[in-house]
């Protein structure tokens, strides 16, 4: 009945409307001995949207005299496609708790729309594509309760993506010219059940998501309304949250011999997917 119940969970996680996190989660309980070590390869494709408001400013340039106006904005982050290469490494702290670190590289696409007072599109940047860039974070597991082939657990992980400055252009202006640049945090917390067979581990359950980041805007367009035509430098500076903040994830873990292992994950919100992969050994 306990397999039954196990089989269900991990199921319905699967095909739940649900939630989306940047970074693999693995299975939420520990999975190092005491004193014990690993080294993990990962890999973590995403898409989700995201929020930025805050404030932007433009600058009549010379000869032009010089004026500043200032404005407060809201964006849409939209289609924002992330690719995560990290290594991580694991410790078992205490016989049902294990820590890790992860360090490695990251880079992202996306739109960056306006949102007007009326609801409706302002300034449309496209073709944000950052570069990789440095990525790093860090987390812990912990086992709450086993039973036969059953474990219940958590994880908690922090983790830092700063993709490099990507030129952008604006739809809507075809005399700006600019770039834009996306630094992000997130924190994921999550819990469920590992499923233990001969071979292989199945996992899945619900997780919390958390963003915060910055999404700065510089550039410089022409204004042609004027005689004769003034140019303005552009410079905004955003907050970024999330949209979504509650989620299910779910995946297994291979046993390929005594000391390594592969995985696959999916996660998912209401605005957001991801799939990740990797494999680990143990030593």
């Amino acid at each position: 009945m306990k397999k039954e119940i196990a089989l269900i969970f991990f199921i319905s996680t699967i095909i739940a409307p649900a939630v989306f996190g940047l970074s693999p989660i693995g299975p939420p309980r520990s999975i190092m001995q005491e004193g014990q070590s690993a080294f993990s390869l990962e890999y973590f494709n995403n898409e989700m949207d995201l929020q930025a408001d805050g404030s932007a400013t433009e600058t009549t340039l010379p000869p032009a005299p010089s004026q500043t106006f200032y404005f407060s904005k809201e964006y849409k982050i939209e289609d924002f496609q992330t690719d995560m290469f990290m290594t991580r490494f694991d410790s078992g702290i205490w016989e049902n708790w294990d820590v890790f670190l992860r360090l490695g590289i990251s880079g992202a696409e996306g739109d960056i729309t306006e949102k007007t007072a009326s609801g409706s599109n302002g300034d449309q940047f496209k073709d944000f594509d950052g570069s990789l860039g440095f990525a790093w974070g860090f987390g812990s597991r912990v086992t709450f309760y086993e039973e036969d082939d059953i474990t219940w657990g958590g994880l908690f992980q922090v983790t830092w993506a700063n993709p490099d400055e990507s030129s952008i252009i604006d739809k809507n202006d075809t005399n700006f010219s600019g770039n834009a640049e996306i630094k992000y945090w997130e924190v994921q917390l999550a819990v469920g059940p590992t499923w233990e067979l001969e071979n292989i581990r199945l996992y899945g359950g619900p997780f919390l998501h958390f963003v915060n980041g910055d999404l700065d805007i510089s550039g410089s367009t022409l204004d042609t309304s004027t005689i004769p035509a003034i140019t303005r430098a552009v410079d905004a500076s955003h907050d970024i949250k999330e949209e979504s903040q509650l989620g299910a994830f779910a995946g297994a873990q291979w046993y390929l011999g005594n000391n390594t292992s592969m995985y696959s994950e999916l996660q998912f919100t209401g605005d957001a997917w991801g799939i990740g992969l990797g494999t680990t050994w143990k030593f």
